[in-house]
């Protein structure tokens, strides 16, 4: 029955990986195994089989819904897509109560925020709108069209996405 659940929670976490926004660590940390799936990933060696028992069905429900979801999800962006779209912001604002209730809401007592983290804040919140704005103004002009990638661009854009999969939180 463990595996059963197990896998749909990784069956979650696929769809979750391949959802435009949805970061797959944001859905670990709703189901609550982010600390527990981070601890056997990197205590992998240390208790092989006990390891393997859990991260299988979590991995390949990730691995079939990957799959199955990716067509589901073609799908609606091509037959309903502004309905599809309303979909995924309600689920990013959804998130953020849900990471609010399971983190910040119990470390908030423990903590004080400091300026310098409003600080941050406010930067960060100048510079993600700064790129909302600046990018209705980029020509694309000398025969780059943003369709074409280099391969460096790809590897950079997938560290950097990396972050927000396995690091959705900090310490």
């Amino acid at each position: 029955m463990q595996f059963l659940f197990n896998f749909i929670k990784g069956s979650l976490i696929g769809v979750g990986a391949i959802l435009p926004g949805i970061s797959s660590g944001v859905i670990c940390m709703a189901l609550g195994i982010y600390e527990k799936l981070i601890d056997c990933i990197l205590g992998f060696f240390k208790d092989i089989k006990k390891n393997i028992k859990y991260l299988f069905p979590i991995g390949l429900g990730a691995l079939v819904s990957c799959v199955l979801f990716s067509n589901v999800l073609v799908y609606f962006f091509n037959t309903i897509p502004m309905q599809t779209k309303s979909l995924f912001i309600g689920l990013l604002l959804g998130s953020i109560y849900v990471l609010y209730c399971k983190e910040v809401k119990d470390n908030i007592s423990k903590t004080k925020l400091k300026i310098s983290d409003y600080i941050i804040f406010i930067i960060c919140l100048i510079f993600g709108i700064a790129l909302i704005l600046f990018e209705n103004n980029v020509v694309y002009d000398n025969g780059y069209y943003p369709n074409e990638y280099s391969f460096l661009f790809l590897v950079l854009s997938g560290f950097f996405m990396s972050f927000g999969i396995i690091i959705p939180r900090s310490k």
